[in-house]
């Protein structure tokens, strides 16, 4: 019995060994991908000639999450060409191939998050027949392995962090030797039988730091606030301490924990994070730092303040997202002092019933009100992340989303998802089991189409897809204007023709064109929504039965 995976050959070079690192992404999901940045300066660091092939500024079938966050009211709008110099590229496909032919790779290494697998195996297939030994790694490998190795055309995939497992797997490769022993990877021998290896420890983060060079320079430039800054990612904290069911992050907490790996959650230090900012200053001169931390804040406050004090000497603004919990006024006013540009704070539901009993998130609404008061006291600019369609959601809830938003008196935008169950979260559990979707399904994107289907009184893809489109025109316009706003919701000729007389409205008066120039119509009071502060949704009704909260919980 052979491994698929390592043909017959002579071992090779360090120096002549070369690794493909192939990005598959969706269409102008922009700021480089840090994942790809790791695996970059690992494969560099061994001595291997390394490659990069990424499909980011490809038209495909899906639409542009940049663009359609834009059409959708969520982000101020802006041109791909004349802002951000990016060309538009069409043939994905056959650009790989012919990536494949010229640089012959020994080696191709795959990070596949769940909404571009399809996109990843459809790459695979046009190679299928060169045999190049492969590894996908990534989120949807390590939460759907099985999943994954259904699919004959995958030799290997591998499970958590890769920092080590995908240089053991290159070693291997360049010299012919065995992958039965290579800790965190799963692989497909001759015959077809699928090999379980042990899982990997968890790594020090501490101990890497990205290398973005086999990016090309117009990926790094991102809109944000209806300005254009030349960003970089930066990791400061890997993992998230909440328990949120409509996320997967907690999944690779539990994942570690389930194999005694070790606590996911780890930081680090500050002088490490100070060393690699100036690194970045040095090499790529941005002009903003983009932290990817899922919840940026959830430190002691200590280390908030060290943070800043920390990174008060590079002076450039940057964005984060976190919860409101950490958002005293000492803090968000020393953030605001070192160059806090943006942060995105995610609500996902207004009902408090909803929230706390299915989504895990044990706030209220007049502590989030309050919070939000706190933040917009501070002056720095925030989005709020909200989350429609999800399972059990009735019209009702929606609007006590709606009613929740129009309560938080400064907000800059909104952030509108259409719920995605990937694998790995509660809710796509409770989906599943409920009969409102096939096992089998692999999302697609946070824009697209429900996957849901519900039977009433729950919401079906339709009513989702207008209440998506129409979310922030509900938050901004008088309840007068309700009426005509539910009937934009139907896009057909009329509705659309009102749904762009109220967005004209709202880009113009609420979004303006600089999260600046939002900010200073809030400060001469026609900016914000037109609620009276002491109408705020602090205390909402309890809309599901006991049996839906059974129906809607982890079992």
């Amino acid at each position: 019995m052979t491994d698929t995976f390592s043909p017959q050959r002579s071992p090779k070079r360090t120096e002549q060994f070369r690794v493909l690192i192939v990005y598959p992404n969706l269409p102008l999901m922009l700021v480089p991908s840090l994942a790809i940045g790791l695996f970059t300066r690992i494969f560099k660091s061994q001595g291997y000639e390394t490659e990069l092939f990424e499909t980011t500024h490809y038209l495909s079938e899906e639409n542009s999450s940049s663009e359609m966050r834009a059409k959708m009211l969520n982000v101020r709008e802006f041109d791909v060409h004349e802002d951000l110099g990016i060309t538009i590229k069409e043939d994905m496909m056959g650009d790989f191939r012919r990536k494949v032919e010229e640089f012959r790779p020994d080696y191709i290494m795959f990070s596949v998050v769940e909404d571009a697998f399809l996109q990843a195996l459809a790459l695979l297939r046009q190679i299928e027949d060169l045999k190049v030994p492969h590894l996908l790694g990534g989120v949807f490998p390590t939460n759907a392995p099985d999943r994954c190795m259904e699919y004959p055309e995958i030799n290997m995939i591998g499970l958590g962090e890769g920092e080590r497992s995908v240089v053991e797997v290159a070693e291997a490769v360049r010299l012919g030797k065995p992958l039965h022993d290579i800790l965190g990877t799963w692989y497909r021998d001759a015959d077809g039988l699928v090999h379980k290896n042990a899982k990997d420890p968890l790594v020090d983060i501490n101990e890497y730091s990205p290398d973005f060079s086999l990016f090309e320079e117009s990926r790094f430039y991102r809109p944000m606030g209806g300005r254009v800054f030349k960003m970089i990612p930066v990791e400061t904290f890997r993992g998230c301490p909440y328990s949120c069911t409509y996320c997967n992050s907690p999944a690779q907490r539990t994942f570690s924990s389930d194999n005694k790996l070790g606590s996911f959650l780890r930081r680090k230090s500050m002088d490490v994070l100070r060393s690699e900012l100036q690194e970045y200053m040095n090499i790529y001169d941005p002009g903003f730092f983009y932290f990817v931390d899922d919840v940026f804040l959830a430190r002691p406050k200590s280390e908030i303040f060290e943070f800043c004090d920390m990174y008060e000497q590079f002076g450039l603004p940057f964005w984060f997202n976190t919860r409101t919990e950490s958002c005293e006024p000492d803090v968000m006013k020393r953030l605001k002092e070192v160059g806090c540009y943006r942060i995105s704070f995610g609500i996902e539901c207004g009902n408090e019933e909803y929230r706390q009993k299915v989504l895990r998130r044990k706030i209220s609404n007049d502590e989030l009100i309050r919070r939000f008061g706190i933040i917009a006291e501070s002056g720095i600019a925030f989005s709020l992340n909200i989350i429609i369609g999800m399972p059990g959601e009735t019209r009702d809830l929606t609007f006590d989303t709606v009613r929740l938003v129009r309560s938080v008196y400064g907000h800059d935008a909104l952030t509108v998802s259409i719920f995605t169950p990937y694998h790995g979260t509660v809710l796509r559990d409770v989906a599943v089991r409920n009969g409102w979707l096939d096992d089998a399904t692999i999302t697609r994107h946070t824009t697209s189409r429900s996957l849901l289907n519900m039977p009433r009184p729950f919401l079906n893809a339709d009513e989702i897809d207008g209440l998506a489109a129409t979310f922030p025109l509900y938050c901004y316009f008088p309840e007068e204007e309700w009426d005509r706003i539910k009937r934009a919701e139907t896009a057909d000729e009329d509705g659309l023709r009102i749904r762009e007389e109220y967005a004209k409205i709202y880009r113009e008066q609420f979004l303006g064109e600089t999260q600046d120039s939002q900010n200073d119509l809030i400060v001469d009071g026609t900016g914000g929504c037109r609620t009276n502060p002491k109408d705020a949704f602090r205390v909402s009704p309890k809309r599901l039965t006991g049996k839906e909260i059974q129906m809607l919980s982890a079992q």
